[in-house]
This record gives structure tokens, C-alpha cells and sequence, in this order.
């Protein structure tokens, strides 16, 4: 049993002196800093750097000092006790903001108060039951789809499927999603920026012309057109009687009977479209991979969806019964967190934990190394779905974390955790994957969790 209070690093190690004023430091080269690690290996880091200490501050070119955070309670102060003393940090906004604008992920104050009351309702759990439909639809097609490709890329599929679900459940079924150039538009716009295919282009600036980001500025237009189109269609048809996201959106008010402006509209549109979907993407992707390399955790998974499914979909009704799948999904995030850090930026000098940190530091909870440290989780590298199969015991609150916490957590949490379930409760009860590319899996652990190369599976239909 793991003992909560003790010390020890994520993975061992010196730590450093709890009266120290200053955080300790991850020594770096002169002038680059850390920069250099993050865009080799940003995984091995952040799990060098946590054996530092609690709280470690990095260096990096084009940010400065950047604080990760490595421990469930100073987690809770950022993001819950002391949350008004953080804003959004500057680097989330130059990396996001010409293409979510003030979307939830961005917005702040007021403004985030006003748009998460008036879209809050299109995910209570009545309202995601509403768009289950159209999940288990695009899942069985999938499914037959995967009868006649043998060896499939497991993250380009992932991807292709949530992006149809948000689509669908987004603009309603009938949207004509291929015709449209939906799959295309959105692919245009996320391959310009992938750190697997330009690490060192990344740090030049957005207003440089370098080629990369032509195509992205160039993508983000294209993505526009397509929305204002689908939001004029719509309109036309009316707004009676429909129950997709965008007719929410269209109607919902906030406390002062307000709908939204056509701006705002926009950047809520593009935040779903792109952090909507490919977080759960990243999250089937690695539990694809987690299953090829652990078949005694695939017979367990296989053997639940035998019992409670009673033909090869399954569907909303099932998800009470289907504890173990949902464990399976749960265990993967947090060896694999879709999102890896959730930084922040002081506006004020102030104390975490012990350490003093100034005003204007970048500050980040870091899911990847919590996730994955021995004095939370027994065998933290080990993947034991049946962490979750069960009471949390005496865990700290944010031990676990992939959805964020306080009162910005994900807005999405329910609706992903639903559409994953069912997309992997069907799927693994008619496929048994196994893993054809290299098991090693070099990864990308920036804004999102991905893997640098494709990872490729042969997908055997079950007897």
C-alpha cells in the first residue's frame, strides 16, 4: 500500500529541502536552458526534473522560468484554493489563441462565468445521453470498416471517429459530414503545428512567415469559412425542435437572457472542434497500445463486454454495467494524460507550498508526473485497470487529474468519457489488436499527449 505522506520522487531520488525559499532548479545549457530537452524528449524532462523537488523550475527559450508542480496538494491550491490569484499563461495563449480565441479553454472572469453558464447545459448527463445515438451510429461504422482493413493506424482512426461523433453531435447527424469537408478542413489545420513534424519551427514566432505557419494561418481561414457556413445553414433551417450542440449554443442565454455574440460563437465552435475531439483521440490511442501489450487485461476487458452487451454494439443504456471498460479508459489516462500539464500564470507574488514564486511565472501542474509517482500509486508504471475498479481509498483529491480540476474542469469530462467507453466497448468486442509497429513509442508530451510515429495494429476480428 502506497504511503501517501512520505517523500520520494516520481521515480526516487534526492529531494530537495522543504525550507528552501526558492524552488530548486533543473540545471539546463546557458542561454536555451531546458529548451533543448523538451523539444528531444519532453517526457524524460519532466520525470528528471520532478526528482528535484515538488515544485522545479525550468528554463525555457521564449518563456522563461516555467514552475512544474509534482504534488496533489500544491495542485489543488493553483487550481481550486488560490485559483484567483492564476490566469491563463501566456504561453497557452500564444500557442492557442489565434485559433480558439476566447473559447472556455481561454476565456477568463467574467466572460468565462457568462459562457460556461450558458453552455453548461448541453452536457448534463440527460443532454449526452441525447447524442449517444449518433456515437454507437459512427462506432458500428467504423466497426465494419475495420473488417476490411487488417492493419490500421491506430491514432488516424481514433481521430477520424471522435472527429465524426463531435461533428455529428455538433452540427446533428444529417450534416453530410465527408461532403462537407469536414475531416479534410480540420486535417489541414492540426498538421502544420504537429511538434512531431516541426520541433524546431515551433519556436519561431507566428508573425515569421516560415512556411509552417502560412499553412496554419492559412488553415485557420479555411476553418472559418466552413463554420460560418454550417451557422448560416442552420439558421435557414431553423432552430425548432433540434437538439445538437449548435442549436444550444445559437439559443442558449446567459443570467441576463443574452445569447452570444458571432465572435464568440466562433471561438466556442473551433475550442469543441479541435480540444474536443482530439483529447479523446489521444486517450483511445494509447489504450489501443496498452491493450496489444497486456492480453490477460484485454481477456478481463473482453470478458465483461461478452456478459453485459447483447449483440456486438454497445449503447448508452449499457454504460452502468461496463465498470471495467470504463477502468480500462481511466487507467490509460493516467499513464498516458491527454493533456500532460495545465499551466498557469501568477498576477501577484506568492507563496506555494513553501516556495516563493513571482508575479508572472508561469506555474504547471503537471498530470505526467503525479500520474505516474510511487508515493500516490502502487506500481505507478504498471497498467492495473483495477485501480479504478474500486473505492480510491485515502488517494489524495488530484493525484489524478486528467480532465483538470476545480471549477475549470473540462466541460467535456462526461461526454468523453461516455463516447470513449462505448467506442471501446464495441470495438474490443469485435477486435483484438495487436501491435505491428515498434513497441517503444517515442512521444510528444506538449500541449497534448501524442506519439511522435505512427503506431500501427493488426486488428483480428474475436471468434
Amino acid at each position: 500500500m502506497v504511503d501517501h505522506s512520505r517523500a520520494g520522487g516520481t521515480t526516487g531520488g534526492e529531494r530537495a529541502p522543504v525550507h528552501e525559499t526558492e524552488p530548486p532548479t533543473y540545471e539546463g545549457l546557458p542561454v536555451i536552458g531546458n529548451t533543448h530537452q523538451l523539444v528531444r524528449q519532453q517526457d524524460g524532462l519532466f520525470e528528471a526534473a520532478a526528482r528535484r523537488g515538488d515544485v522545479v523550475r525550468l528554463r525555457l527559450l521564449g518563456i522563461g522560468d516555467f514552475y512544474q508542480v509534482n504534488r496533489p496538494d500544491l495542485v489543488e491550491q493553483v487550481l481550486v484554493e488560490d485559483r484567483d490569484r492564476f490566469r491563463k499563461a501566456t504561453m497557452s495563449q500564444e500557442d492557442l489563441g489565434d485559433l480558439l480565441g476566447q473559447g472556455l479553454v481561454l476565456s477568463e472572469g467574467d466572460l468565462w462565468e457568462r459562457q460556461r453558464s450558458r453552455i453548461q447545459p448541453a452536457f448534463y448527463m440527460d443532454r449526452i445521453a441525447d447524442y449517444a445515438d449518433a456515437m454507437t451510429a459512427a462506432v458500428r461504422d467504423a466497426a465494419e470498416d475495420w473488417a476490411g482493413s487488417p492493419v490500421v493506424s491506430v491514432e488516424d482512426e481514433m481521430k477520424a471517429l471522435t472527429l465524426r461523433i463531435l461533428a455529428e453531435s455538433m452540427f446533428g447527424s444529417e450534416i453530410a459530414y465527408e461532403e462537407r469537408g469536414i475531416p479534410e478542413t480540420v486535417r489541414n489545420l492540426q498538421e502544420p503545428g504537429q511538434p512531431a513534424k516541426q520541433p524546431v519551427a515551433r519556436m519561431v514566432p507566428k508573425w515569421v512567415p516560415i512556411p509552417m505557419w502560412r499553412r496554419y494561418k492559412r488553415g485557420i481561414r479555411e476553418m472559418e469559412a466552413l463554420i460560418e457556413d454550417l451557422v448560416e445553414r442552420r439558421r435557414a433551417q431553423g432552430l425548432e425542435d433540434r437538439d445538437d450542440l449548435l442549436s444550444r449554443l445559437l439559443t442558449g442565454t446567459d443570467e441576463d437572457g443574452e445569447t452570444m455574440s458571432e465572435r464568440l460563437l466562433r471561438d466556442e465552435l473551433m475550442t469543441f472542434l479541435f480540444a474536443g475531439h482530439e483529447t479523446t483521440a489521444t486517450a483511445l490511442t494509447f489504450t489501443w497500445l496498452l491493450l496489444s501489450q497486456h492480453p490477460s487485461v484485454f481477456d478481463r476487458l473482453t470478458a465483461e463486454l461478452d456478459a453485459v452487451l447483447e449483440d456486438e454494439y454497445a449503447t448508452f443504456a449499457d454504460l452502468p454495467d461496463l465498470e471495467y471498460t470504463e477502468a480500462v479508459l481511466r487507467e490509460s489516462m493516467r499513464l498516458y494524460p491527454p493533456v500532460p500539464s495545465i499551466p498557469r500564470e501568477t498576477t501577484e507574488d506568492l507563496t506555494l507550498g513553501p516556495y516563493a514564486l513571482p508575479a508572472g511565472a508561469t506555474v504547471a501542474p503537471m498530470q505526467w508526473t503525479i500520474h505516474r509517482d510511487e508515493r500516490f500509486w502502487d506500481e505507478p508504471r504498471s497498467f492495473e485497470p483495477e485501480r479504478f475498479a474500486g473505492d480510491d481509498g485515502d488517494r489524495p483529491q488530484f493525484a489524478y487529474f486528467p480532465f483538470g480540476g476545480g471549477p475549470r474542469r473540462c466541460i467535456g469530462q462526461q461526454f468523453a468519457l461516455v463516447e470513449g467507453t462505448l467506442i471501446l466497448a464495441t470495438l474490443a468486442r469485435q477486435y483484438r489488436p495487436e501491435l505491428v509497429s515498434d513497441p517503444d513509442v517515442d512521444l510528444s508530451v506538449s500541449i497534448t499527449t501524442r506519439p511522435l510515429d505512427p503506431i500501427e495494429m493488426r486488428v483480428e476480428p474475436r471468434d
